[in-house]
């Protein structure tokens, strides 16, 4: 069965598995609430390991749910395979991605 799990720390925030239709039901609305009572908040994408459009959708509902909580929510490490989803799905520039300059 296809997993995801968010990891909420004091300094690391971490999905982890396969952020799917299958699964985006599994995280709880009391962790999305911890996680958007910071002022700012990263989430690193680091470990998702697949993700679909209704993934997509719902990384988009909680950068929603953080607006309204006047929270700035940003995204870290995002995989290949989500750049390329955003690119089909013309949402380039909507979810704020953090990059590191080297």
């Amino acid at each position: 069965m296809a997993k995801i799990t968010l990891s909420i720390t004091d300094n690391n925030n971490a999905l982890v598995g396969e952020l799917t239709r299958h699964t985006v039901m599994q995280i709880s609305k009391k962790t999305i609430k911890q996680l958007i009572a910071q002022q700012s908040s990263m989430i690193d994408l680091q470990h998702v390991t697949r993700v679909d459009t209704a993934g997509l959708a719902w990384l988009f509902y909680l950068l929603e749910q953080a607006n309204g909580a006047n929270c700035q929510l940003s995204f870290d490490n995002v995989p290949a395979k989500l750049t390329k989803l955003i690119s089909l799905s013309n949402a380039e520039g909507f979810l704020p991605v953090h990059t590191s300059e080297l």
